[in-house]
């Protein structure tokens, strides 16, 4: 018997089967329920707002090495924002960022959740070697103002974010190196 690719084709029925239906709706389900969870974390949240803060404090001091001048990003706590700027405008003042400032990218918190926000969350002391008492609005820089110079050099502080129980403390040594803490129940790491 001599068979054809008609012949051959012509034996099967085009569609899909109900078992085959049930298994894509099965494996969907089963997706579902393991990644929603992970989607609703407040660590992952939290971690994600931290981490990209952490991006945009690298991102700006190799700006100002790369373009030669002060860079500075301004944390609005007041608004959850916070504002990469690459001059001080014709105030010569970068915390009055809205006047006059060059802003390079503003960061607004609610991109990442409803509730991360700027604070300490649970933690009982701050980031710094010595603990101690938190700055009133969760900011330690002067005037909320962290300033890189062309050197990569910097003002030293940290900014907490929280979500929930969950804290982390971004922040610089003078020398330039940015660092990230998680709060873990009693000490940060």
């Amino acid at each position: 018997m001599n068979l054809t690719t008609e012949n051959f084709f012509s034996k099967f029925e085009p569609g899909f089967s109900l078992m085959e239906m049930m298994t894509v709706i099965a494996i969907i389900g089963i997706m579902t329920v393991i990644s929603i969870p992970r989607l609703i974390n407040p660590e992952n949240k939290a971690s994600k707002a931290a981490r990209e803060l952490m991006g945009d404090m690298q991102r700006t001091r190799m700006s100002a090495i790369s373009n030669n001048q002060d860079w500075a990003i301004v944390f609005d706590t007041a608004t959850e924002n916070y504002y990469i700027c690459s001059d001080r405008g014709s105030d010569n003042v970068w915390s009055t960022v809205l006047a006059s400032n060059t802003i390079e990218k503003t960061i607004s918190f609610t991109n990442y959740a409803a509730g991360i926000q700027y604070g300490h969350g649970p933690a009982t002391t701050n980031a710094t070697a010595g603990g101690g008492a938190f700055s009133v609005d969760d900011v330690s820089y002067v005037s909320n103002v962290l300033t890189f110079n062309s050197r990569g050099t910097c003002s030293s502080g940290w900014v907490y974010l929280s979500y929930g129980d969950v804290s982390y403390a971004v922040g610089t040594l003078s020398t330039g190196i940015i660092r990230i803490k998680r709060w873990t129940g009693g000490a940060w790491r």
